[in-house]
Order: C-alpha cells, then sequence, then structure tokens
C-alpha cells in the first residue's frame, strides 16, 4: 500500500512556517556575527594599542607620527612614500592582518588599514601632554568610503575650543563608522584598553579626543 504524499496545502503551510521560522531567527543571527566581528576588531585595537605603548617606551613617550618616506624606508609598507602612524607601528606587531577588520568592506590593495588615528598625535605629541590617558581616544574604526587614516576631529565643528553640548554626529558619521556594531564601535584609548561605545558618549559630557585642554588645534599639515 503507497503512503499517503503531502497535499499542496500542506506543504505550503510547512514553507509558510519555515519562513516564518527564518525571519525570526534572522535578526538574532545577524547580531550575534555583528557581535563576534566587534570582538575580534577590538582585540586587534588592543594589539595596536600594545604596540603604540612599546614604541613609546622606545622613543621617550612620544607617539608615532607619520613622515616622509625615502625609498627603502621598511616603516612605508605600501610604498606611497609616506610612513602613516599604523605602519611606523609594525614593527611591534607580527600579524599584519591586525590592521583589517571583518566590517570593513573597502579594497584592503587601497586601504591597508581599517583604523585611522585621532590626528591629533600626528604632531609630536609626548604622552606626558594627554591629561586623561584613560579617557583620551587614540584610535577608531574608520568609516570604509574615508579615504584617510587619520581624524581631524577639531574640523567637527566650527568653533573652537570645541563644544561637548554640540555633538557633530553628521560630519564624525563621514569619517568614523560611528553605527558599525548595532550603534556602536570600538574605541582604542591612551591607556591600552579598548571600549564599545555609541559616539555621543565620546563627546559628552567630555570631548575624549582632546588630549590636553585647553590648547589651540593644530595648524598645518601633519608634517
Amino acid at each position: 500500500m503507497r503512503g499517503r504524499g503531502f497535499t499542496i496545502i500542506e506543504l505550503l503551510v510547512t514553507v509558510s512556517i519555515i519562513a516564518v521560522l527564518a525571519a525570526l531567527v534572522m535578526p538574532v543571527v545577524i547580531q550575534v556575527k555583528n557581535k563576534a566581528f566587534s570582538y575580534s576588531a577590538a582585540n586587534s585595537l588592543r594589539q595596536i594599542g600594545m604596540a603604540c605603548a612599546l614604541y613609546r617606551d622606545d622613543h621617550s613617550g612620544y607617539f608615532p607620527y607619520p613622515h616622509w618616506a625615502s625609498k627603502g624606508d621598511a616603516s612605508d609598507l605600501n610604498g606611497d612614500g609616506v610612513a602613516e602612524w599604523y605602519e611606523v607601528l609594525s614593527i611591534y606587531f607580527t600579524d599584519g592582518r591586525i590592521l583589517r577588520v571583518h566590517a570593513d568592506f573597502s579594497d584592503p590593495d587601497v586601504r591597508p588599514c581599517s583604523f585611522a588615528d585621532n590626528s591629533w598625535f600626528d604632531y609630536v605629541i609626548s604622552e606626558s601632554y594627554v591629561l586623561d590617558p584613560s579617557d583620551t581616544v587614540y584610535a577608531t574604526e574608520r568609516e570604509d568610503d574615508y579615504e584617510y587614516d587619520f581624524i581631524e576631529w577639531w574640523l567637527w565643528q566650527d568653533k573652537w575650543p570645541p563644544d561637548s553640548y554640540d555633538i557633530p554626529y553628521e560630519a564624525a558619521a563621514e569619517v568614523v563608522d560611528i553605527e558599525r556594531y548595532n550603534g556602536f564601535n570600538n574605541y582604542l584609548y591612551v591607556d591600552g584598553h579598548v571600549r564599545a561605545r555609541k559616539f555621543q558618549h565620546t563627546w559628552f559630557p567630555r570631548v575624549t579626543w582632546w588630549p590636553e585642554a585647553p590648547a589651540d588645534a593644530p595648524a598645518g599639515g601633519r608634517f
């Protein structure tokens, strides 16, 4: 005796149930994946923070800063004539893959680093100038379309000193991927710790991008 097959109605009901379950589960899967990407990126930032600390130990407390690189300069990894801050740090870590994060969809051949530093530190700055190392941003994950490896945050407002009550969401979002991880992004602080924060918490109640208040904003080119 042949077994009874599924009717069209039964198949449609089954497919509908599966579709509903998939719709319910998919957001959870995306959030879990997003969280895993965030943890991986935070770990990379911590390693960069350790490399920066080693650099400062070797350079009388000064932070790495970009410079013109002559031909054959080992610190110029991509050979473009400029040794960026992360290239200067490269001798302090062994795995160059820490420079890229999974959530960065830019071309790695064009943009080898997913992070951008607080460009205040590109002006030959000593750690002695930083008033609060545990609450001063050193680097974060850049926006995919942002073409530079540094963040001139003092340009986000048309006034100085920066106004912590006027949070520059739009200007910052063109540079920092402030919504990358469910509304958060990873920030590396001068003391080496990494925090996942909403952008507004880096600006209010204190502008944590500003290492040495009061001081004039840097002027002119970085080098």
